[in-house]
């Protein structure tokens, strides 16, 4: 029954991927982070929060993005708070297991030579550099500790796959800002969200531990 609980937040995506409003973008991060305040597994609860917290912070976040088109800095923000929503991550998944430092060595070296060769270019001003470059950063960090996370084997890879939803979402508005390619920008928001969906999904087993 439980798992019956993500249908709110599947139903409000739907919303927000026809754009439908702001309403509906927060409506679906935030039924998440209420689904899994309620209804986590009790093993894991004092550490959901940080979830809850990544959740909550991303929404903040996602504002920004939603109207970055009013400011350049109203982007900048939307990183910088995005950024803050990984630590969220990162922390959950480093008290449930490990950094997985091969991966992460693996990541980074994809991921500094995508940024230096094909978004820097398109990036003006170093408050926006250090931006794009911390988040792209702490991305990497995320998604190779979430791997590492040592929990049933379930838990474990969904959590991992919407991490990495995540990681795909802002890869797609990466080249679409910064490389001037928006072919994939349809994806945007529905991996975004999936990602979201997919976390609440992996962290509402009855089992989480091994």
């Amino acid at each position: 029954m439980r798992y019956l609980t993500l249908i709110i937040p599947v139903v409000f995506c739907g919303f927000a991927v026809m754009d439908c409003g702001f309403f509906f973008r927060a409506a679906t991060t935030l039924s998440c982070a209420v689904i899994l305040g309620l209804i986590s597994d009790r093993t894991l609860r004092p550490l959901i929060w940080w979830i809850i917290a990544a959740l909550i912070v991303s929404s903040v976040a996602d504002w920004f993005m939603a109207y970055s088109s009013r400011s350049r800095n109203y982007f900048i923000y939307g990183v910088c708070l995005f950024f803050v929503a990984h630590l969220g991550y990162i922390l959950f998944s480093l008290k449930n297991g490990h950094l997985n430092r091969w991966l992460l060595t693996a990541l980074l070296a994809v991921y500094l030579c995508f940024f230096f060769f094909m978004l820097y270019p398109g990036i003006t001003g170093a408050v926006m550099f250090s931006a794009v470059l911390a988040y792209l950063v702490v991305s990497c960090i995320s998604l190779a500790a979430a791997i590492g996370i040592r929990l049933k084997a379930s838990t474990r890879w969904g959590f991992a796959f919407g991490i990495f939803l995540l990681v795909f979402s802002d890869t797609i508005i990466a080249l679409g800002g910064f490389a001037g390619y928006g072919g994939l920008d349809y994806l945007v928001l529905p991996t975004y969200f999936a990602s979201q969906i997919v976390i609440t999904f992996a962290l509402i087993n009855k089992k989480n531990i091994l």
